[in-house]
C-alpha cells in the first residue's frame, strides 16, 4: 500500500516547518537578544585587544574598496524599524564594522554555546556569530560580502581558532554544568533524552544513552564543549542497530536527522538560489567527474538539530571511491530569504536556505561504491554558518560496512544530502518524507529500499507504510516488502 504522494518530484519537496528548522534558535527571539546583549556587555568590560586574526581581517576589509563598501553597507541597509531595530545585538545596534569585529574577537576567545532554560531549547549555536549577522547577512550588501572569497578565508580562520583554542579546550567546559542554563541541567538532559529515545515503552536516561554521569567527575567526564558535542552512543548495537546489515538493497540513515527535502530528476545545472532551491548537481559536487552519473537522479536532504548526535555513518556497505573537502562560504544566504522576501528575512538564517547552502557552503563529498542495485552514491555533509569543520575519518579505497562511523561535525549543527544515480528505483520508509514525522529519522535505521533491475515494479519515489510486528518482526505494506523502520515504536 502506498500513499498518495506524487512519485515524480522535479522540484524539491520541502519540510513544511522552515521556521527555526534545526532548533538552533529559541522560539522566543527575545532570549537570543538577551544572550547577545549579555555578550556585548561582557566584551565591553573585557576590552580584549584585537587578536592578530581579527587585525588581519580588519586590514583586509579596509584595504579593499569593495569589501569596505559591503561591510559598511550591510549594516546600514538593515531597516531602522521594528523588529530590526531590536536585532540580536541587543541595546547597541551593530551599525559599525569595528563593533562587529570586537564581538567576534571576544567570542572566539571567551564564549561557548549556552543552553537556554527559558524555552527548554538551545540558543543559536555560535551566538553571537550567527545571531549578530542574522540581519546584516540578509541585506543585498551582506549577500555580496559573505560570498566573497577573501571574507570566507578570514571567517574560517576566526572559526578555526574558536574551535581549536577554545571549544576544544577545558576553558569551554564551564557551560557543561548541572545548574540552570547548563548543558547537563535536568531540563537540558530531558530534551536530549526526549529527542534520542525511540521506544515509547522504554526510556533510556542520558547516562544510559551516552555513558557519562556525574560519577565521572567534573562536567560528567566531558573534557570540553566539543567533546560533549561529538559525544558517542554508549552502545550502538543496542540503541541504534544497523537495519538489514547484510541486505545490500537497503540504505540506512547516515545521520540522526530530520528530512528536509526530496527531489527526483535533478538537473546538471539549476537555479538553486531562487525560490524552491532546486538542486544543481554539478555545482553541489564541485564539478567532479562522477557528477554526470547523478544527473536525473534523486537527492534526499535531512538536517541535524541542536541536541542531536553529530557523527556520520555509512548508509551502505561498499568502498570509499573518493573524498573531497570543499572550502566554501560560512554565512551566505540567498536573497530570497533576505530583506527582498515580502515576508521578511529568515530569523534563523540560513535555516530556510538549506538547499542553497549545499552548493556554496563548506562541505565534504564522500563517494561510496556500493554493491548493486545501489551502485555509486555520494554523501554530502554540509557545514552551516559557525560550523566550518567537516571531519572525515575514512579515505579513498577504505572498505566500509553499513552503519560504520565515517566522520563528524564539530562545534555546531548542519545538514546533509544523499545522492543516487539516474535510474535507481527507491522506495522510502514513511518517516523519510519531509514533514511526515516530528522525530528524527534514527541513525543506522531503514531509509530506503532499492529495487533490482529485474524488479519490474514501478516504485520510484513513494512513501511506504511501516508497521511494528511482534518480537521486532516488521513489514512494509508495499506489495510484499519485508522490512520496516528497524526500531520498535518508531513512527
Amino acid at each position: 500500500m502506498t500513499s498518495g504522494i506524487p512519485v515524480h518530484l522535479p522540484w524539491p519537496y520541502h519540510h513544511g516547518r522552515t521556521h527555526r528548522t534545526g532548533g538552533w534558535l529559541t522560539e522566543n527571539p527575545n532570549t537570543v537578544v538577551g544572550f547577545v546583549r549579555k555578550v556585548s556587555v561582557e566584551e565591553a568590560k573585557a576590552k580584549l585587544p584585537f587578536h592578530p586574526i581579527i587585525q588581519n581581517f580588519q586590514a583586509a576589509v579596509y584595504g579593499s574598496p569593495d569589501l569596505r563598501m559591503f561591510a559598511s553597507a550591510m549594516l546600514t541597509e538593515v531597516p531602522d524599524k521594528p523588529p530590526y531595530i531590536n536585532d540580536p545585538t541587543g541595546t547597541k545596534q551593530i551599525r559599525d564594522f569595528d563593533h562587529l569585529l570586537h564581538l567576534f574577537n571576544y567570542t572566539m576567545q571567551k564564549v561557548a554555546p549556552q543552553w537556554n532554560i527559558d524555552e527548554y531549547h538551545v540558543g543559536l549555536i555560535g551566538v553571537p556569530f550567527n545571531a549578530v549577522l542574522d540581519w546584516p547577512m540578509a541585506t543585498p550588501s551582506g549577500y555580496a560580502f559573505f560570498l566573497h572569497k577573501e571574507v570566507n578565508l578570514h571567517m574560517k580562520r576566526i572559526l578555526d581558532y574558536w574551535r581549536d583554542h577554545f571549544l576544544s579546550t577545558s576553558a569551554s567546559a564551564s557551560v557543561l554544568a548541572e545548574e540552570p542554563n547548563g548543558w547537563l541541567s535536568e531540563e537540558a538532559r530531558k530534551v536530549i533524552e526526549d529527542e534520542t529515545n525511540l521506544d515509547p515503552n522504554h526510556r533510556y536516561s542520558f547516562e544510559e544513552l551516552f555513558g557519562h554521569s556525574r560519577e565521572d567527575g567534573k562536567h560528567w567526564g566531558f573534557k570540553s564543549w566539543d567533546d560533549f558535542f561529538t559525544r558517542k552512543f554508549a552502545d550502538y548495537d543496542k540503541l541504534r542497530p544497523v537495519y538489514a546489515p547484510d541486505d545490500d538493497s537497503w540504505v540506512v540513515s547516515a545521520c540522526e536527522s530530520k528530512p528536509f527535502a526530496l527531489q527526483t530528476h535533478v538537473k546538471a545545472y539549476d537555479t538553486f538560489w531562487l525560490k524552491g532551491q532546486p538542486y544543481s548537481v554539478y555545482e553541489m559536487l564541485d564539478k567532479e567527474e562522477e557528477a554526470e552519473q547523478f544527473v536525473d537522479g534523486t537527492i534526499y536532504q535531512a538536517f541535524l538539530s541542536a541536541t542531536s548526535y553529530h557523527r556520520w555513518h555509512s548508509p551502505v556497505n561498499g568502498t570509499i571511491k573518493k573524498v573531497k573537502l570543499i572550502g566554501g562560504t560560512m554565512f551566505s544566504e540567498p536573497t530570497i530569504t533576505g530583506f527582498m522576501n515580502p515576508d521578511g528575512p529568515d530569523p534563523a538564517a540560513p535555516d530556510r536556505a538549506q538547499g542553497y547552502i549545499t552548493h556554496v557552503a563548506t562541505r565534504a563529498l564522500i563517494f561510496i561504491e556500493a554493491p548493486e542495485p545501489v551502485g555509486l552514491i555520494c554523501l554530502v555533509e554540509v557545514g552551516m554558518v559557525d560550523v566550518s569543520t567537516c571531519d572525515v575519518t575514512v579515505k579513498q579505497d577504505d572498505a566500509v560496512s553499513k552503519g560504520q562511523e565515517i566522520g563528524m561535525f564539530h562545534h555546531g549543527g548542519s545538514t546533509h544530502c544523499l545522492l543516487f544515480r539516474k535510474g535507481v528505483k527507491l522506495t522510502w520508509v514513511t518517516g523519510a518524507f519531509p514533514g511526515v514525522s516530528s522525530k528524527n529519522l534514527p541513525l543506522r535505521g531503514a531509509l530506503a529500499h532499492v529495487s533490482s533491475a529485474s524488479d519490474r515494479r514501478e516504485v520510484s519515489v513513494v512513501m511506504v507504510m511501516a508497521m511494528v510486528m511482534v518480537e521486532d518482526t516488521r513489514a512494509i505494506m508495499d506489495a510484499g516488502g519485508e522490512h520496516g523502520t528497524g526500531y520498535p515504536g518508531y513512527h
